[in-house]
């Protein structure tokens, strides 16, 4: 935190309005004054590593009026940020009635990231309020204003909030590459219109790279702004090399928590197909995807789940239930996390039947090899009877503690239960997109991945597998692709997958709250 009574004039006397140059050395030794908030260094005072101090020096120099920087996830460009917005709103950069505007993809974000991080460095609401300055932070406005006008403003990426701003003497843009599709333009017309023709007025762009060239971030990185810093790897570097982590990361000598965390992170993108993008992407800065789409699991990792004798069923049993629309396929998958034993069992329903049903979706004979396998079975009619598959799987699987499914068809699934006879109570609803599914979709890939699932050899699951895809967040969240999300395929028969997740995903949770024995309750959270 900060003292805001040294923050009146410049070292030069003048006061904080006009356009006098700043020397330098004297924003650097303010900065200095803040202290870290959170993470490994709370507590520090705020130094600037080489790489900030280079890109300030670059975009506040003479005649540069658009800034742009660009390096992996986790180098402390938030409170690098945050320290940079002080200034202009009470530090050497401010001025009387000008404003600072702070836009990141969503409005939580920019308060989350830049505006609380701001009010620490001034030294909280209460010592801000003492010296007359105002503070709004409610659920949709951040602004903070000073004394002598000038103003912070935080907000999501919204070109119609950025109109009618003609004090704006600065605009700090947070993961650009992440912001929703075809804002970018639009935006930057609205702030450059706004700010008028003021000399001193300036955008300052800072995040990890956007995947298209076409992207008006990428755009400035070659070229496009006055001054450009790129902290890359390349797609010929090896990616598991510290050399190459280290040129995507310029704060990796000084931040030993970021090393740490990109070598676990190595660790899994070596053998996950979909971990290698999202570490492509965010740790050696290669590009993020507005929408990224990955297979869900590499077959080599399936493989070395499958085993010719399944571990004994005890402990808990959680079920997975993923209900298909109309006359599609619908799933239970078993899982018990105290010995990682997964079953799973599916159901069309009889009419069309499965060699036209196989040739619709060009897959000839392989649901009929299904049926033959036990893997799949017939329900009457043009809809699978909930009720039947549930009976079906309480008789194979035996009665579970816990069943999870997406909340779509809530009401039928339920009813389905009463008529099988599982209990109510056991019933626990998740959400299928970026927030609980990339929880659901991290926790499967994980069990897979560190052995803890045993399958026996299953048509119906290596079929679900190859068939299944994950699109991704530009945050590298990732949730499996339904309808035709992420160019998945309309005739893909990927439930069982999808009930897996739920079944692995919730028993793994379960696992790891769970400090007692295997048969000890089993504990998952309802959403």
């Amino acid at each position: 935190m900060t003292k805001l009574q040294n923050m009146g004039t410049r070292r030069d006397g003048s006061d904080r309005g006009g356009s006098a140059v700043v020397g330098f050395p004297y924003i650097e030794t303010f900065i200095r004054q803040f202290t870290i908030s959170q993470g490994p260094r709370a507590g520090e005072l705020f130094e600037l590593l080489p790489w900030q101090r280079r890109f300030l020096r670059g975009a506040l120099a003479p005649g540069v009026s658009r800034s742009a920087v660009t390096c992996g996830r986790g180098n402390g460009k938030s409170a690098f940020l945050s320290a940079v917005a002080t200034l202009y709103l009470g530090g050497p950069l401010a001025q009387p009635r000008g404003e600072v505007v702070v836009l990141a993809s969503s409005f939580g974000q920019a308060r989350q990231a830049i505006g609380e991080q701001v009010l620490w460095f001034l030294g909280g609401v209460e010592k801000i309020r003492e010296v007359g300055w105002r503070v709004e932070d409610n659920s949709n406005r951040f602004v903070v204003t000073t004394s002598s006008g000038s103003r912070l403003s935080v907000m999501a990426a919204d070109s119609r909030r950025a109109h009618g701003r003609p004090g704006i003497v600065a605009a700090i843009l947070d993961e650009p590459a992440q912001w929703p599709p075809g804002v970018g333009e639009r935006l930057l017309a609205a702030i450059t219109t706004s700010a008028g023709k003021q000399d001193s007025f300036r955008i300052l762009a800072i995040g990890t790279r956007a995947a298209s060239p076409e992207h008006w971030f990428s755009r400035w990185l070659e070229g496009g702004a006055d001054y450009v810093q790129i902290h890359a790897a390349l797609e010929s570097d090896p990616p598991f090399q510290r050399r190459t982590w280290k040129k995507a990361n310029p704060s990796l000598d000084a931040f030993p928590h970021l090393e740490k965390a990109i070598r676990a992170e190595a660790v899994k993108a070596k053998v996950d197909s979909g971990e290698l993008a999202a570490f492509k992407a965010l740790r050696l800065n290669l590009g993020v995807e507005e929408v990224g789409r990955q297979s869900l699991l590499d077959a080599g990792v399936w493989e070395s789940c499958e085993v010719d004798v399944l571990p004994p069923a005890e402990g808990p049993c959680v079920w997975g239930i993923d209900l298909g629309s109309g006359h599609a396929m619908s799933a239970v998958a078993a899982y018990w996390p105290a010995t990682g034993r997964l079953e799973c069992l599916a159901a069309f329903p009889d009419n069309p039947g499965l060699a036209a049903r196989g040739a619709a979706d060009h897959v000839g004979s392989t649901y009929e090899k299904m049926h033959q396998r036990q893997e799949l079975i017939l329900t009457p009619g043009r809809v699978v009877v909930i009720a039947d598959l549930l009976r079906a799987a309480l008789a194979r699987f035996g009665p579970p503690d816990v069943v999870v499914s997406d909340r779509w068809r809530e009401g039928e699934l339920r009813d389905g239960l009463d008529l099988a006879g599982v209990p109510a109570s056991a019933f626990s609803a998740r959400g299928m997109g970026f927030k609980d599914g990339a929880e659901d979709v991290r926790g499967f890939r994980r069990a897979c991945i560190d052995g803890r699932v045993k399958a026996s050899k299953s048509l119906m699951l290596r079929s679900a597998l190859s068939e299944a895809v994950t699109i991704s967040d530009p945050a590298g969240n990732a949730k499996l692709a339904k309808s035709s999300e992420g160019g998945r395929r309309q005739a893909s028969k990927d439930d069982s997958a999808a009930a897996c997740i739920l079944s692995i995903s919730a028993g793994e949770r379960s696992r790891a709250h769970s400090a007692g024995p295997s048969t000890a309750p089993l504990v998952v959270g309802v959403v």
